[in-house]
């Protein structure tokens, strides 16, 4: 089985396995919920933090927030809240899935990624996946990479550009999942870096527009 394959399903599986310990809920609001979470050591002093982004129960009032909250002192502080766009909810009139079931946030060694996961229901030809990779830094997280990948369900083609903005290199991609023993073609260019390039001002974008944020 092929990497984007194996990518494109790992978005389908829960966040974490246990459950959300008790002084996280402080922060949920009365009638909000919580609908992806991830734990780990963003800030490198050894000691859990969380990243959670919440919604109210009632979908009619679409209003998502990610909300990052850092452990000082032995206990939970709330260290940024940012809107998620609406754009993330589902749209059954256009067959469009919710782009954080499939996605959401998730920590590795120090590292924050912001995944949307989009499909269209109606349409059995793509899937499309972007995260956005962030790093503490000081005061804010700074974008240092990122992720896009597009999967063609009817002919088994992809493409992945990964993009590094500590190396100011973007790597892509292009291979076939139904296609056995053929190397993927990869080719490499210069990343240049892009404003604003923090968490608290970067501005979410629709996997449409992603790579044209990305891209400049």
């Amino acid at each position: 089985m092929k990497k984007s394959i194996i990518f494109i399903s790992a978005l389908l599986l829960p966040d974490f396995c246990y459950a959300t310990p008790p002084s996280i809920k402080q922060f949920v609001p009365k009638n909000w919920e919580i609908i992806s979470k991830a734990q780990g050591d963003l800030n490198q002093d050894r000691k859990d933090d969380f990243a959670i982004i919440i919604q109210p129960k009632n979908q009619i009032l679409q209003n998502r927030k990610l909300l990052i909250l850092m452990s000082q002192k032995n206990r939970l502080h709330l260290n940024l809240s940012k809107k998620i766009p609406n754009w993330t909810y589902s749209e059954k009139e256009n067959c469009i899935n919710d782009a954080i079931e499939s996605g959401g946030v998730s920590i590795h060694r120090g590292v924050l990624d912001l995944t949307f996961a989009e499909m269209n229901a109606c349409s059995n030809w793509y899937g499309i996946s972007s995260t956005y990779r962030f790093q503490w830094q000081t005061i804010d997280f700074k974008l240092i990479g990122f992720e896009y990948n597009f999967f063609n369900k009817n002919n088994g083609e992809s493409t992945n550009y990964s993009g590094n903005f500590l190396t100011h290199k973007l790597k892509t991609t292009l291979e076939n999942e139904r296609i056995e023993n053929v190397t993927p073609k990869i080719s490499w260019k210069t990343l240049a870096p892009i404003q604003p390039d923090h968490l608290s001002k970067i501005q979410l974008k629709q996997s449409d527009s992603f790579l044209k944020q990305m891209l400049k």
